[in-house]
């Protein structure tokens, strides 16, 4: 049986390539195609890996990445004047543009209607906001800090030990254990240093199931800082 899970916070191709731009802090009206492909297909393969539900849009998105990552490979067509040619970017860009406007719209929006709760409760004092609201994270970003364990685990010696196989279930029962006695906890100390592909895997799919449960919450604190887990709010 195939083990899969669906999250609502990730939206999209165009999501993941916000977020690829964001965390290579490249200009988006000059986006370096090959590299951003190629992390691309990685955040595929990953997601692939892990069994999580794909959908057909980021198969044609990828695919329109190889085609103007090979655009922009060939030569300029014959006859046509330097500099005139329409940079096959272009479009993508477009794209990008438009929707990270429609999605900055859209959380200004959701701000706005959180904002304008605090101003109609009718019973019960008032709380000042906290000036240190953490920042909630998105799958891309899970999925980024998971590849960073990942490769630190390539850099290990590896040790086959043949063992009884571990299940999603019951490290989702060691999360919360750990939870339970020390909160909240570094994403990075959820896996043991030393432990096997297997084990990680198993791991971050655990959290990821407990995060769809509504189980336990992740955050950070500051853009790109440590993400931090802890069990959700009674």
């Amino acid at each position: 049986m195939v083990y899969q899970i669906r999250l609502p916070t990730f939206e999209g191709p165009l999501d993941l390539l916000l977020h690829l731009i964001r965390v290579n802090q490249v200009d988006i009206y000059d986006i370096p195609i090959a590299r951003i492909t190629d992390e691309y297909f990685q955040y595929l393969r990953m997601m692939e890996e892990l069994d999580l539900e794909m959908a057909g849009d980021f198969l044609v998105m990828a695919a329109t990445l190889v085609y103007i990552k090979s655009r922009m490979l060939l030569p300029p067509e014959t006859g046509e004047e330097e500099g005139l040619e329409e940079d096959p970017r272009t479009p993508l860009v477009d794209m990008l543009v438009e929707y990270q406007r429609f999605k900055s719209a859209s959380e200004a929006l959701a701000l706005q209607e959180d904002r304008q709760r605090q101003y109609f409760i009718r019973t019960g004092p008032l709380e000042l906001p906290s000036t240190g609201v953490p920042l909630e994270i998105n799958l891309a970003d899970l999925l980024g800090a998971f590849q960073a364990v990942l490769a630190r685990a390539r850099e290990r010696p590896v040790l086959e030990i043949m063992a009884r196989p571990l299940t999603t279930g019951e490290r989702m029962v060691a999360i919360l254990d750990r939870l339970a006695l020390e909160e909240p906890v570094n994403f990075e100390g959820l896996f043991s240093p030393g432990a096997d592909r297997a084990f990680l895997v198993v791991t971050f799919l655990a959290l990821l199931e407990l995060i769809r449960q509504g189980a336990v919450r992740v955050w950070q604190t500051v853009p790109f800082g440590a993400i931090l887990i802890a069990r959700a709010a009674a």
